[in-house]
């Protein structure tokens, strides 16, 4: 398959942070120091986390001016996610257009919530930072995209909503090949780890035969569907029965299934504390 023209250097952060960010082995003695060197070394991102560090709900009443202080103050893993969250709001920033920021940020923010969430009921705790990185992290290839032509991907947003397909083809469309195929030049060019291409380089919509033994991938595949269906990033569905078989189909338990379709579950991923801090910054 040939390659795509988006320019994955053609961005307002290092991406070679992320791969250090995301590689990072929390076990090790150095990760403290590692954290702290990754994030400082772009101001951009280091700047936005201090202001998330620095928010009502996650101060602890003293001001914090160093990525040292908030990680000792917060932890690796709250730190880690503020600044996988700070990389991402970067390359979403570069446009305003109401419909990217619904459908593709807003989008991508709750599913990372909602993916977390998710991997919480498998009770597996050490993956949750995953999830939540795989929610934040699955549609990069349409923010390229969008940031490589915003007028053709406003296009792609109008054509997928009027025919009721998905973006996928309505991309396909418009541009002659799709973000999946974006999000998988993206993990290559930068340098991320192999297992990221089932969640950025792949269609969320046709799960593979053995996805159910990869939590971190139903978990992300149950709440892509789930924003989708809310109206967030794809067209609203209102059957009931619909969503349940859908749920059924990525391997989730009938009593997760009850939770996640309550009428409650979206607007309390609204009222999450990282998505009131980020959504709109």
């Amino acid at each position: 398959m040939a390659p795509t023209p988006i320019n994955f250097k053609n961005i307002p952060v290092q991406a070679g942070i992320i791969s250090k960010i995301i590689s990072l082995d929390i076990d090790a003695n150095n990760c403290f120091q590692e954290l702290d060197d990754a994030i400082s070394s772009d101001q951009g991102v280091a700047s936005l986390v201090l202001r998330v560090v620095n928010s009502p709900f996650y101060n602890r009443g003293n001001k914090v001016t160093t990525i040292p202080f908030a990680i000792s103050l917060l932890g690796y893993s709250v730190v880690r996610s503020l600044a996988l969250l700070a990389f991402s709001r970067s390359l979403f920033s570069q446009t305003r257009n109401e419909l990217f920021r619904l459908h593709i940020w807003q989008h991508s923010l709750l599913t990372a919530i909602a993916s977390q969430n998710i991997c919480e009921e498998f009770g597996n705790a050490k993956l949750n930072d995953e999830a939540f990185i795989a929610g934040l992290m699955h549609d990069i290839g349409k923010v390229l995209m969008y940031n490589h032509n915003p007028e053709m991907y406003q296009d792609v947003f109008k054509f997928a909503f009027e025919n009721n397909c998905s973006s996928v083809q309505a991309e396909h469309h418009y541009f002659g090949f799709d973000h999946c195929q974006v999000g998988a030049e993206a993990v290559l060019e930068w340098k991320l780890p192999e297992r990221f291409k089932a969640y950025m380089g792949v269609d969320l919509s046709t799960p593979p035969a053995d996805h159910h033994t990869d939590i971190v991938l139903t978990s992300l595949r149950a709440a892509n569907f789930l924003l989708k269906a809310a109206g967030i990033g794809g067209p609203e569905i209102d059957d009931y029965d619909i969503k349940k078989s859908a749920l059924s189909s990525f391997g989730l338990r009938d009593a997760v299934h009850e939770n996640l379709l309550h009428e409650q579950f979206i607007p309390g991923l609204m009222e999450n504390e990282t998505y009131k801090l980020c959504a709109s910054i």
